[in-house]
């Protein structure tokens, strides 16, 4: 009987230092894990500074910059119809000699960066300044994307007063003489 007693002392003994052991390795698992956290912690926090702000600080390309104002031109009409859609896919293609797929994407992208934008002005002037000061970017350009923009205020026929508005913003942004 003593020898059983001691053979389940010893099997007790070796489970709880069983169990120690484990919980050990699981707190370091969970040390490793919140050391992971907090080394992303400050590129977390920036994202997702960057994010509330609309990512529009985040727009570098001229192309993007163009397609963020044809939308919120587009959108000063009420909903983005299928036909504002289609005349802004065109422009891109013919004059930002991008593909379909690219077109699409680029007014994909334009949607999602404008979804929690400021007021449309403050977008357009913002915008307007990004393309403003890409090099290469001449007075062509600027008028030919006005050019674009009239187009996309047309699309549905007469302009609303609301997309007048925002067209003399965005010239009154790069100096277009109206």
């Amino acid at each position: 009987m003593p020898v059983l007693l001691t053979l389940i002392g010893i099997i007790a003994a070796i489970s709880v230092w069983y169990w120690r052991a484990q919980a050990a390795a699981r707190a370091a698992r969970d040390a490793r894990e919140l050391a992971k956290t907090a080394t992303n912690l400050p590129r977390r926090l920036s994202f997702q500074y960057e994010a509330s702000k609309g990512g529009l600080k985040l727009v570098e390309d001229p192309r993007e910059a163009a397609a963020i104002i044809m939308l919120e031109i587009a959108r000063a009409a009420g909903e983005v119809s299928a036909e504002h859609k289609r005349v802004m896919h065109e422009s891109m293609r013919t004059e930002f000699e991008v593909s379909e797929e690219d077109a699409t994407a680029l007014v994909t992208h334009a949607a999602w960066l404008t979804r929690n934008a400021p007021a449309p002005q403050a977008v357009i002037s913002r915008m307007a300044d990004k393309i403003l000061n890409t090099p290469g970017i001449g007075p062509k350009q600027i008028v030919d994307l006005d050019g674009i923009l009239v187009a996309v205020s047309e699309a549905e026929g007469t302009p609303k007063p609301d997309q007048l508005a925002l067209l003399q913003t965005f010239r009154d942004k790069v100096g277009l003489v109206t």
